[in-house]
């Protein structure tokens, strides 16, 4: 319940973050800050790997929103419109990356696996296998967890890839795997989450 609790409140805020202004967002992104100087959680390695992204955005809400010209150069204007949405934008994108840091640090990797199983189920019931989905999601989890050691690049990426592949030794850490099975609490979980998430789209 208490893992559910949080993934259900995650998952909202991920959902209305796209709705709230440059003041909400700042003040969440402010809030993200704070607490993970409270918790030691690396804010800024999560900041740090979307950093070009986010100076993208910066740069084409900028350029490319008519509105009250900020700075002039030849071609290049910026507009106050444009930089207020570029860091909306921004922050959005930040506080989104964060959110879904927390919800990793404070939901344990069952939990997700458990959930995407479950949320797939009613598929069974038009083909699917759910014993080999099960394995193959416990099996894609794993290999995400084996292949965090490595530090990859563009130029050692396939030779790392291949070096694996023809490794004989086994990766897997689960050498018994649990049918998961969805129950009645779960199904009112899922109702409520996408019944606020319509409610949110009427708001």
């Amino acid at each position: 319940m208490y893992h559910s609790l949080i993934f259900f409140s995650g998952m909202l805020l991920l959902v209305i973050l796209s709705s709230f202004d440059l003041i909400i967002n700042l003040t969440i992104f402010c809030l993200f800050l704070i607490i993970s100087i409270i918790l030691k959680l690396p804010f800024l390695f999560v900041i740090s790997k979307i950093k070009y992204f986010i100076l993208a955005l910066l740069i084409i809400y900028s350029l490319s929103t008519p509105g009250e010209i900020l700075f002039y150069y030849s071609l290049f204007s910026v507009t106050q419109e444009g930089f207020y949405l570029g860091l909306n934008n921004s922050l959005r994108i930040m506080n989104t990356f964060l959110t879904i840091m927390f919800l990793m640090k404070f939901i344990p990797r069952k939990f997700f696996i458990n959930f995407i199983i479950k949320i797939c189920y009613p598929l069974k019931y038009f083909g699917l296998n759910m014993d080999n989905f099960t394995s193959r999601i416990f099996l894609t989890f794993d290999y995400l967890d084996f292949y965090k050691k490595y530090s990859f690049t563009f130029s050692n990426f396939i030779q790392v890839i291949n070096s694996q592949i023809e490794n004989k030794s086994p990766v897997v850490g689960i050498k018994k795997l649990q049918r998961v099975t969805p129950s009645t609490i779960d199904y009112y979980w899922i109702i409520g989450f996408f019944s606020c998430f319509i409610l949110i789209q009427f708001i």
